[in-house]
């Protein structure tokens, strides 16, 4: 690690950082062509919120087993690029078998393979970022390094909607379920790209001796107020649902208004498209495939532009304030998008922006701070396993999570559900100001 005690001013975000950025770019382009898409591909293979909520919980559980293990790993063998090589190798080549299931129960085993990727290669690959730059600046590297992942959830619906146009246009398909198939399994390609910089220019920078130590699992290596914060972002994560339900929601909304539908054939070009796709109802679902990733970008288009300085704000007035900030935002917009549906139509379309702008500024003041408050918190030997203990509890939080607020859903509305979300953050932010110490002993 460099000198901490270096001017912060000059320190810079290194090669390693800006490539393992570029790394994440490809990858999550590969993984948000299908995101988007996967709520309604459920819904066309027959289910609904409920099963969502299974496979989005089981997939981040999945992982967050994993991290855990993985950074303990990391620690013990001091090789950090082996594990994040073998966890995006297993990702890229199981994403695009969501392509060919036949059934929405088969997409969980799929999720799964995926998280089992990402579980292997997060804490190593964060532990990494820890060690290639300054800590006086760990809050913008982590920043940086979730805008570039962003800027890949820019370029995966786009990527998505070019393909689905090319499917329709260039190849004349017309079958739903074949142009989502098609979409899927081409996502492979930016997947093997993330694979390809990652083992050519990624590189390990002071990696750990290893320790020597028995492997060993035990949580009493970690102080009383790293563990209280674990404990305060588990509280939040019980509220904080998979995004798919927000996409769900979305859709819910638009489907039930004819606004979007009118819109879209009175355009040109788009509009004959539409119109020549099957009946009213395939066309409607036509409409909803096209917009769906349309929002997904703008949204992390704002999460690609707020990342980096946000993070870079948590080095200089606190992580505790910007993490806060950002959870109050979640509160507000989880509350927000419980009344979409009892808008106008057209004032829906606009409400669904402008919610979706502020939400990717949740991510913005939360995803840098959140990480760079495990690295303040912990010593340098102890960062593989600190991270993936972090990214075990989110998980940890992540199935209940979602099941909950599908059960919600499904059994008392958006209000419910919604509701639950933004009590629990608001619960979340009181803890995290009251109990939490910050790096230099003060609360």
């Amino acid at each position: 690690m460099q000198n901490p005690h270096s001017n912060p001013k000059s320190a810079k975000i290194t090669r390693n950082v800006i490539a393992l950025g570029i790394v994440s770019l490809c990858t999550d382009a590969a993984t948000e062509m299908i995101y988007p898409l996967v709520p309604i591909f459920v819904t066309l293979l027959g289910s609904g919120a409920l099963l969502l909520g299974v496979i989005e919980g089981v997939a981040e559980t999945t992982a967050a087993m994993l991290k855990l293990v993985s950074g303990i790993i990391s620690d013990k063998i001091g090789k950090r690029k082996l594990l994040v090589v073998i966890g995006y190798g297993i990702s890229t080549l199981a994403r695009p078998f969501t392509g060919i299931v036949s059934a929405a129960w088969q997409i969980v085993l799929v999720r799964m393979t995926d998280r089992i990727g990402k579980g292997i290669r997060t804490a190593p690959r964060d532990a990494l970022i820890a060690t290639s730059v300054d800590d006086k600046i760990r809050g913008k590297a982590y920043g940086f390094h979730r805008a570039m992942d962003h800027a890949g959830a820019v370029a995966g619906p786009v990527l998505a909607l070019l393909t689905l146009t090319i499917l329709i246009l260039g190849f004349n398909m017309r079958d739903t379920m074949s142009i989502l198939r098609w979409t899927f399994i081409l996502a492979i390609i930016p997947g093997v790209l993330a694979l390809l910089a990652l083992i050519l220019f990624v590189q390990e920078k002071a990696a750990p001796t290893p320790t020597g130590k028995k492997f060993s699992l035990s949580i009493k290596q970690f102080d009383k107020n790293f563990l209280t914060y674990l404990a305060v972002v588990l509280l939040f994560t019980l509220g904080n649902s998979s995004d798919a339900f927000l996409l769900l929601r979305v859709q819910e909304a638009i489907h039930n208004s004819q606004s979007l539908y009118n819109t879209v054939y009175a355009a040109p070009v788009i509009g004959d498209m539409i119109r020549g796709f099957g009946d009213s109802e395939a066309q409607r679902k036509l409409v909803d495939i096209l917009f769906i990733p349309l929002v997904w970008a703008f949204f992390h288009i704002i999460k690609v532009a707020f990342s980096t300085p946000m993070g870079a704000l948590s080095d200089k007035i606190g992580r505790k304030i910007v993490i806060n900030i950002g959870w109050g935002i979640y509160a507000l917009v989880y509350l927000a998008f419980a009344f979409l549906d009892r808008l106008p139509g057209s004032w829906q379309i606009i409400a669904t922006f402008i919610l979706f702008a502020i939400y990717a500024l949740y991510y913005a003041f939360t995803e840098g701070a959140e990480k760079a408050f495990v690295a303040d918190l912990v010593k340098p030997e102890q960062l593989g396993s600190a991270f993936g203990l972090f990214n075990f509890t989110v998980g940890l939080g992540a199935l209940p999570a979602s099941i909950i607020f599908g059960l919600l859903y499904k059994e008392f509305g958006a209000m419910a559900a919604f509701g639950f979300g933004a009590a629990l953050a608001a619960l979340a932010m009181l803890l995290l100001a009251g109990w939490i110490k910050e790096k230099n002993g003060r609360l």
